[in-house]
């Protein structure tokens, strides 16, 4: 039986790996503010983090806004494996489709450039001890969020439309909040070593992605304002499936789409 720590219980990355895990996992979850020096990260074999500063996703980086270097610390002393969840800004707009993990990394955004650094720090502190995940777009019913899917729900609850400011063609890599726990359940279980992409295997269309969320709640327009195509991306998972022995068939992005307007329809 594995024993795992999570850091970050009410995220909402927190709450989908919880419902995930295997019912023989020994799992301790924890709130964004656990004290890390009154716990023995000996007894555990894995620890992930997913609580974060909203400082460090919006400002440039600072000593106490790093919750990822901070949890890699004390898992290091302990002797833990640290599961790092990292993001695709990492690469920046890279023109590759799909991005390898080898592609290079240029971020555009303190976002980015602050979990590069993290990436780094991390790579150093503990070699042999850590997975990297650098995430596509996990989504979910999120509104209140500041994320395409958080701000798509609230304009539509609000306005009844979902405003793009890029074309309505960009293709992005969005990957449901189930299957990415499913994924990283599988990854805390095996812990491979390295840098790993984690996305859907598949890149919708914003249009698409919106239109959906419209016929799920029933009622809406799409308004495109711009005609730009801007940041289309697909990650490459191919590694990571490798690694863990797990390829989870490309999911139905329309169907939790629908769903998630039903959500909104309800809410």
């Amino acid at each position: 039986m594995m024993s795992i720590l999570l850091i970050g219980k009410g995220s909402l990355l927190g709450q989908a790996l919880i419902r995930a895990m295997p019912a023989d996992a020994d799992v301790t979850a924890l709130g964004h503010g656990a004290d890390l020096q009154a716990l023995d990260f000996a007894k555990f074999d894995a620890v992930v983090n997913a609580a974060y500063d909203p400082r460090y996703m919006r400002e440039a980086y600072g000593n106490g806004r790093d919750m990822d270097l901070d949890v890699a610390r004390a898992a290091a002393k302990g002797g833990a494996h640290f599961i790092m969840l990292s993001t695709r800004k990492v690469y920046g707009l890279c023109p590759d489709f799909p991005i390898r993990e080898d592609a290079a990394c240029a971020p555009i955004d303190h976002y980015g450039m602050n979990k590069l650094r993290t990436e780094r720090e991390i790579q150093a502190l503990m070699p042999g001890r850590c997975t990297i995940l650098r995430l596509s777009n996990v989504f979910g019913f999120e509104p209140g969020r500041r994320t395409f899917f958080g701000l798509a729900l609230d304009r539509l609850q609000k306005e009844d439309a979902i405003l793009l400011d890029v074309s309505p063609a960009v293709r992005r890599d969005f990957l449901p909040l189930a299957l990415f726990a499913a994924i990283l359940a599988r990854v805390l279980e095996k812990r491979p070593l390295g840098t790993f992409n984690l996305g859907a295997g598949l890149a919708t269309s914003l249009g698409e992605i919106a239109q959906w969320l419209i016929e799920g709640y029933g009622r809406g327009r799409l308004i495109a304002e711009s005609d730009r195509n801007y940041d289309n991306f697909l990650l490459d998972r191919c590694k990571l499936d490798q690694a863990i022995g797990f390829s989870a068939p490309a999911p139905d992005i329309k169907k939790y789409c629908l769903e998630i307007g039903r959500q909104l329809a309800d809410a």
